[in-house]
Parts: C-alpha cells; sequence; structure tokens
C-alpha cells in the first residue's frame, strides 16, 4: 500500500512536471511567435515607407520641373511677345520637364524626336510619370491622391503629344498642345499646388511610419 501511495505520488510529480513544461513551452512559443508578427509588421512598414518615400520624391521632382518650365516659357512670351506654341516646343525648355532624375533626358536627347526615333525610348522615359500615376494607387489612399495621378497623367500625355507633333513634318497646327494639352497640364499642376497634395502625403507617411 505504501508503495503504491509513493508510485501515485511521484506519477503525479511526474505529470505536473510534464504540463508546467508544456505551459512554459507554449508561453515561450506564443511570445517567439509575436516578436516574429512583431518584427514582420516592422519590416512591412519600412517596406512600404521606403515605396511612398521614393514615390513622393519623383513627385516632387516632377512638379519642380514643371513649375521651372512653366516659368521659362512665360519669361520668353513676356519678353518676346509670341504665341506659346513655338516656345512650349523648344528643346532647351522642354529640357526642364525632362532633365531631372526621374526621367533623365537631356537637351541634345531631345533632339533625336525630329529624327523620328525607332527604339521606343523616348516614349518610354515620357511614360514614367504616368507609371508614378498608377503605383500611387498601390501606397495611398485614392481619395487623397486624385489630383496628383491627373497631374502625372497630363505630364505623360503632354511629353508624348509634344514628341508626336516633332515626329510629324506634316502636322501644321500646334493649336491643340498650346490650348488643351499644355493648359491641362498647368490647370493640373495650380490644383495640386493649391491642395498641397504633396505635403499632405508627407505628413500621412510620417504618421504611418509610426511604430
Amino acid at each position: 500500500m505504501e508503495t503504491d501511495t509513493w508510485n501515485n505520488f511521484w506519477t503525479a510529480i511526474v505529470g505536473f512536471s510534464s504540463l508546467l513544461t508544456s505551459i512554459i513551452a507554449i508561453r515561450i512559443a506564443n511570445r517567439a511567435n509575436k516578436q516574429v508578427e512583431n518584427q514582420i509588421e516592422i519590416n512591412n512598414k519600412q517596406f512600404l515607407f521606403k515605396n511612398r518615400f521614393e514615390i513622393l520624391k519623383s513627385c516632387h521632382t516632377l512638379i519642380y520641373s514643371f513649375a521651372h518650365y512653366q516659368i521659362e516659357i512665360d519669361k520668353d512670351k513676356k519678353e518676346n511677345e509670341t504665341k506659346y506654341g513655338s516656345l512650349l516646343l523648344e528643346n532647351n525648355k522642354l529640357a526642364k520637364l525632362t532633365d531631372n532624375e526621374v526621367i533623365g533626358i537631356k537637351n541634345d536627347m531631345l533632339n533625336s524626336i525630329e529624327e523620328k526615333n525607332t527604339n521606343k525610348r523616348l516614349e518610354k522615359t515620357f511614360r514614367i510619370p504616368e507609371n508614378l500615376s498608377a503605383e500611387l494607387s498601390f501606397v495611398y489612399e485614392n481619395d487623397k491622391i486624385g489630383l496628383l495621378q491627373i497631374f502625372l497623367c497630363n505630364y505623360t500625355h503632354f511629353l508624348l503629344q509634344v514628341s508626336f507633333y516633332k515626329t510629324n513634318t506634316s502636322l501644321k497646327n500646334i493649336d491643340k498642345i498650346e490650348n488643351q494639352d499644355y493648359k491641362k497640364l498647368y490647370e493640373s499642376w495650380e490644383k495640386v499646388q493649391e491642395a498641397g497634395i504633396i505635403t499632405l502625403l508627407e505628413k500621412d507617411t510620417k504618421i504611418f511610419y509610426k511604430i
């Protein structure tokens, strides 16, 4: 009888020890899982923050580039009292839109537009603003980026229209580019400035990144 009592006692001790070990192991595993989940969340935030930062940086560059282009156009128009049309197509002014770290097309490379470039390189680079517009949808809420997306699409459209004009010598009328494409680009740039879109998105990015 006494032997059975000791056996039961040690069995209970062993069972309790096993249960305690299991509980400790589960807690350690849960803690490890939480740490992994936290690290994944941090990594995801860092990845998204980096994407947001790079896209905003590119958008800011294009907004700044158009501002300089528009200033040059207005300055020459005022001094020479000429129509916008001829000024819009001058390569040294177009370079204000394209000679930046986003598009990367310099003045001398713009001359290849008139040579009917067949390798589509210029067209591909001119579509970079439009591609940025699409990328914005993946990293920001749609209701905050509409005006900026319109500006970026107009930026691409204007460059493509200029390219089309320069590669078609039979096309004599520049009124469409002057009165429609440039006007749309200017108005969309103005709306982005007035709404302070870039500043708002920068604030959202900083708030989002708080861990």
